[in-house]
């Protein structure tokens, strides 16, 4: 997560990043923006592959991050505390680099610890 001209070898040229709840985001560039909010808000940033599992033209990670909450992220204010989550990304592969990504991520245990959730269950009472 932390090489990002890597992207450039690692994406096919038509590249879609899929993210719940959103619409797709288009193009690698994509690939580089997402861990670069990620790295400015936890600048400490560590990926733990937990597990990789490859089968034909199809990639999945189960990962955790941890880091401490320096920077906004999400809209949530830095908090300065330690953090961690876990996510697992599925790789579409053509020709050895990666056309699409679907990222599921623990978001609702990152905003637990940053307090984020307690702050949502006030504006709802």
């Amino acid at each position: 997560m932390g090489n990002l001209a890597a992207a450039d070898e690692l994406v096919a040229g038509v590249f879609t990043l899929h993210f719940p709840n959103m619409p797709p985001i288009e193009g690698a560039q994509a690939f580089n923006e997402i861990p670069t909010a990620i790295r400015t808000a936890f600048p400490d940033l560590v990926e733990t592959i937990e597990e990789l599992v490859a089968e034909g033209d199809r990639v999945v990670e189960r990962f955790t991050l941890r880091g401490t909450h320096l920077g906004e992220f999400m809209g949530i204010p830095p908090t300065g505390k330690p953090v961690s989550w876990t996510a697992m990304a599925f790789y579409r592969l053509e020709d050895g680099r990666i056309a699409e990504c679907w990222v599921e991520a623990n978001f609702l245990g990152l905003a637990l610890q940053t307090g984020a959730a307690s702050a949502a269950r006030g504006l709802l009472t």
